[in-house]
């Protein structure tokens, strides 16, 4: 190459890493698992009280909209593979950026059942990535919300998990319900995919190096991890679980539902517990009991106890430069126990068990084995996790079903000046988890949204049903 040509490239590709940022692998990891069977989604919902507001059309939510832009790059910003995928991607500025294509106004007036069928199929379709990848759905005037006072305003946040996790999205709509504006600059740097190839070639032998010498920490760490657990220091997690109805390929139908709780006296179940007992135990003790009971009522107990995914955040407890900073912990929900009480002693252990495994120095070392993955291996990984079939499968690895929890939102957060009633989440349902909870909580109100396969599950509304006896028969149980 030569000087000319090298100043040139070395002036662009300076002019460009001014204004994108590549993903970390961590994030990259959600962007190359992203298959129409696998959405790599998150769907937050925020119900606003209504009354008295003027009505919402579209110009008025895009302006909206348009007001708050500036409060994160996301919204400015698409992914752009390098050629070959020599490197990770990158976020880079959209010039073409169009804030009306990314909100969209649903017919107003509906009614709580059709919005719940339209937020199922809104955090099943794939994001579009070929733009900023989010969108704005609003929903005025719904009514028979359950729990709310009158007519609501419905927005649901979708976007990438490449971008962010549960608690980013809760720093985010602190901004954008503060009543503040910051409205985007617009335009931007031309993504040149030839330049970003050229430097993606220069740093490959380096990148190279790094996965090498990462491998060899990981499997050193891992010796270590091994020898604790041989120790008794660390309890691994059973490899597999029993496959249930809800561990199989997912079909087309959807279904949204959730059960509400008052937050004090979950709260007053904690207390009433001679060891620490958090929220959250409470919440995986409720699931199983729930989970096992329905299963039991279709004649389909399983042969030993069911597990969950259970995410947890690693802010202060590693240093991850990532958007996304969490763990996953596979937790026994011991749906072998029947007495509600011991169930949630033995999930309270468990968690904690999980919990001093996922925060152990040669568990974290280990781990940090993907921070030097080249994309070239997460884009394979991706692949090959997508070829899974779950047809005839008697068993599931680590987990059956996803439990997830949200910190709480903050207060006085409005939307053109009405009252935020209630926020929750929405997980997307996958092949091999059919079934999916995220537990958020407003005020005194804490929310057990639950998505799931409606082949699975045809009678959500049973499964409701379960939930709330579950929680009332754990009370019953503590006294």
């Amino acid at each position: 190459m030569s000087a000319g040509m090298d100043s040139a490239v070395g002036e662009t590709t300076a002019e460009i890493a001014a204004m994108t940022e590549q993903l970390a692998p961590r994030d990259a990891v959600f962007y190359y698992d992203e298959t129409d069977r696998h959405p790599s989604t998150i769907v937050a919902v925020y119900v606003f009280d209504c009354r008295g507001a003027e009505p919402l059309d579209t110009a008025a939510a895009v302006r909206w909209a348009q007001e708050r832009a500036g409060f994160a790059p996301l919204f400015r910003r698409r992914l752009r593979r390098v050629p070959f995928d020599l490197d990770l991607p990158y976020w880079v500025p959209d010039p073409a950026f169009d804030i009306a294509g990314h909100v969209l106004v649903e017919p107003a007036g509906a009614d709580w059942d059709t919005v719940r069928r339209r937020l199922g199929e809104i955090t099943v379709a794939r994001v579009d990535l070929g733009r900023p990848p989010w969108m704005f759905h609003f929903f005025d005037r719904v009514h028979g919300v359950p729990g709310t006072p009158g007519p609501t305003t419905i927005l649901a946040l979708k976007f990438h998990h490449s971008a962010g996790d549960g608690v980013a999205t809760r720093e985010l709509e602190a901004q954008l319900f503060s009543g503040r504006t910051a409205s985007a600059a617009p335009g931007g740097v031309p993504w040149r995919a030839p330049v970003m190839g050229i430097r993606a070639a220069l740093v490959f032998p380096y990148r190279l190096a790094c996965f090498v010498a990462g491998l060899r920490r990981a499997g050193a760490a891992r010796t270590e991890v091994r020898e604790r657990a041989a120790a008794g220091l660390l309890d691994e997690p059973l490899p597999t679980r029993p496959a249930t109805r809800f561990n199989r390929a997912a079909g087309p139908g959807r279904a949204v539902d959730q059960v509400t709780l008052a937050l004090s006296q979950v709260k007053a179940v904690c207390a009433r517990c001679a060891e620490r007992t958090t929220v959250n135990d409470v919440m995986l003790t409720v699931v199983s009991g729930a989970l096992a009971a329905y299963l039991g009522e279709k004649q389909e107990t399983p042969p030993d106890s069911l597990a969950a995914m259970v995410p947890i955040s690693m802010r202060g407890i590693a240093e991850w430069h990532s958007a996304n900073r969490l763990g996953q912990m596979a937790v026994d929900l011991h749906t072998d126990i029947t007495e509600p009480s011991a169930r949630l002693a033995a999930i309270r252990e468990s968690v904690r068990r999980e919990r001093r495994r996922n925060t152990d120095p040669a568990v974290l070392r280990y781990a940090a084995r993907v921070e030097t993955s080249p994309a070239w291996l997460l884009r394979l990984a991706g692949w090959a996790r997508a070829q899974r079939t779950y047809a005839g499968a008697g068993s599931i690895p680590l987990s059956n079903t996803t439990i997830s929890n949200v910190p709480p939102t903050g207060d006085g957060m409005t939307f053109r000046g009405a009252p935020l009633l209630r926020a929750f989440g929405i997980l997307p349902v996958l092949d091999g988890d059919g079934l999916r909870h995220l537990i958020s909580s407003q005020g005194d109100e804490l929310v057990i949204t639950f998505h799931v396969d409606s082949a699975m599950m045809p009678d959500p509304e049973r499964y409701r049903e379960l939930l709330v006896q579950s929680f009332r028969d754990l009370v019953d149980a503590l006294g």
